[in-house]
C-alpha cells in the first residue's frame, strides 16, 4: 500500500508496506560479494557466508526470489556447492555421510536403493514372476 498523501515513504524504496532492511543496492552488492566468497574452494556451505556477513542465512534465498542478479549468483552457487560436495565426497575430504544428507536436502537427490523384495526359487527361478502375474499360473509351474 503507498504511503498516504503527504506522508514520507514507509521504507527505503519509497514503497508503502514495512520497511525494508536491505535496498536493492545492497542486495547486489551482497551478490558480489558472495560470487566473490564461492571463488574459494573451501567454501561449500552457504550459510558460513551469511554469517561471516551477520545476515540471516534465510536472506540468501529470499534475495534469490526477489533479485534477478542474486538469482543469478544464488543458481550458479547452488550448482558450486554440489559440484564440491561430490567431489569432496569422491575423494574422502567430507563425510560420505554428510555428503549424501547433505545432497538429498539441499538438492534433491534421493536415494533410488531399494530393498529387493523379491525372492525366487534355485530349481524355477521364473516361478515368482509367473506368480506375480497371474496367480493361477502357480499351480502350472509347480507341476512342471
Amino acid at each position: 500500500m503507498p504511503a498516504k498523501k503527504g506522508k514520507p515513504s514507509g521504507n527505503k524504496e519509497g514503497l508503502g508496506g514495512r520497511p525494508r532492511k536491505y535496498t536493492t543496492a545492497e542486495i547486489e552488492k551482497y551478490a558480489e560479494e558472495f560470487k566473490l566468497w564461492l571463488s574459494d574452494s573451501r567454501h561449500v556451505w552457504f550459510k558460513d557466508f551469511a554469517l561471516d556477513n551477520d545476515l540471516d542465512p534465510d536472506y540468501l534465498s529470499i534475495w534469490a526470489e526477489e533479485n534477478e542478479k542474486f538469482l543469478g549468483v544464488y543458481k550458479v552457487a547452488k550448482h558450486r556447492q554440489e559440484s564440491r560436495l561430490i567431489n569432496g565426497g569422491l575423494m574422502n575430504v567430507y563425510n560420505g555421510s554428510i555428503v549424501k544428507l547433505v545432497l538429498a536436502n539441499a538438492h534433491g537427490w534421493l536415494d533410488n536403493k531399494s530393498e529387493s523384495k523379491l525372492t525366487g526359487d534355485a530349481v524355477n527361478p521364473l516361478a515368482f514372476i509367473i506368480q506375480n502375474v497371474d496367480g493361477s499360473t502357480k499351480e502350472l509351474v509347480n507341476e512342471t
